[in-house]
Order: C-alpha cells, then sequence, then structure tokens
C-alpha cells in the first residue's frame, strides 16, 4: 500500500494498535470534518486502510509507520536547529561574488 506523507502525518496522530479502531476513528474523524475536500480525503484514507490493510499484519504496519515518523520528525527538527544555528547561506554568497 503507497500512502502520501499527509496519509501518513493522519495516521502517526490518530492511529492505534487495532485495526478495527483505527479504521472506526477515521470514519468518526470523517463526520467532524466541515471542509468538503479534507472529508472526502479522510474517508479515501479510512475506506483506503479499511479494504487494502490486512488485520493480520496491521500491528507490524502501525509500529513501522510509527518508527518512520519519528525518524521523520527527528530528522526535520534537527534540520530546522541546523538552519537556526548555521549562517552557512552568506558565506557561501560572498565566497561565490
Amino acid at each position: 500500500m503507497k500512502l502520501s506523507m499527509k496519509e501518513k502525518k493522519i495516521l502517526y496522530a490518530f492511529a492505534c494498535p487495532s485495526h478495527h479502531n483505527t479504521v472506526t476513528r477515521l470514519k468518526w474523524l470523517t463526520t467532524l470534518i466541515v471542509d468538503p475536500e479534507a472529508k472526502h480525503r479522510m474517508l479515501e484514507l479510512a475506506r483506503k486502510m479499511e479494504a487494502e490493510v490486512d488485520e493480520n499484519w496491521y500491528e507490524a504496519f502501525y509500529h513501522h509507520l510509527r518508527m518512520e515518523m519519528d525518524e521523520y520528525h527527528r530528522l526535520k527538527r534537527s534540520l530546522r536547529v541546523l538552519k537556526i544555528n548555521n549562517d552557512y547561506k552568506e558565506e557561501l554568497y560572498d565566497e561565490a561574488v
């Protein structure tokens, strides 16, 4: 199954180790969303999780997703700190001119 980064972020925030509970949560969240486009995307994700993910390997999928997204957030935070603490753009520009 192929997931976009937006779908992974939604699952990171709202999924749990139980396949049935995750699908139920996504459907309940769909009912709370007001924006029609966002509602359509959330319902599409809920249907994708229900149809394409087998309950037998869902727990492994869930833990892999958590590890992947934890690493994503750690690297994103490191990059943000690196950009804040470095003035490399100005130095490179001065050398090029």
